[in-house]
């Protein structure tokens, strides 16, 4: 009996320090995060330092897979998004984006998640049917949003060169004169 007591004590005292140990380790991760993103911009120029942005996305993608429930992890995941997209690194960025739609549906920047699926597939990948596919889920799901006005827009112009771009609003302006005259 006293040997089955002392292992059951034996295995709480080494679950404790194990438990003391993964609070210590989720402390150093968050100290390094803080750190990068304290240094991501070069101080001159406010340009996004390559280096430190790297490194920075892999911190925030090894908080959210060693934490997936902590409340920091959504945000880390959006931010490592967005610092993706900022490198032109536009599939992970894309990547990043359907992780938090699949993994955190009710995390309050979903619409803008959404949106930048469909902003990542138009502008860095050059997919505009996956664009239009996106950027409508978005007005379909978030019709009251502030940005749905200006997605219908871009819908009507994905894949227009800047010269068409340019025709386009050359033809709508010579319309409203003539309708004004």
């Amino acid at each position: 009996m006293k040997k089955l007591v002392f292992v059951g004590v034996l295995i709480s005292f080494l679950y404790s320090c194990n438990s003391t140990n993964k609070v210590e380790e989720k402390n150093k991760l968050l100290v390094k995060i803080q750190q990068n993103e304290k240094k991501l911009y070069n101080d001159s120029l406010m340009e996004l330092d390559v280096t430190i942005a790297d490194s920075t996305v892999n911190l925030y993608t090894k908080f959210a897979n060693e934490y997936p429930d902590d409340t920091s992890s959504a945000e880390y995941l959006f931010r490592a998004a967005e610092i993706c997209k900022s490198l032109n690194k536009g599939k992970l960025s894309l990547s990043y984006y359907e992780r938090l739609e699949k993994n955190y549906p009710k995390f309050p920047k979903m619409p803008v998640c959404i949106f930048m699926q469909g902003f990542v597939c138009e502008n860095h990948l050059k997919d505009f049917e996956n664009a239009k596919y996106n950027y409508q889920r978005f007005i379909d799901n978030y019709p009251k949003h502030p940005l749905v006005h200006d997605t219908k827009i871009l819908i009507e112009n994905l894949g227009k060169s800047p010269e068409e771009l340019i025709k386009s609003f050359q033809e709508k302006e010579n319309i409203n004169k003539s309708q004004n005259n």
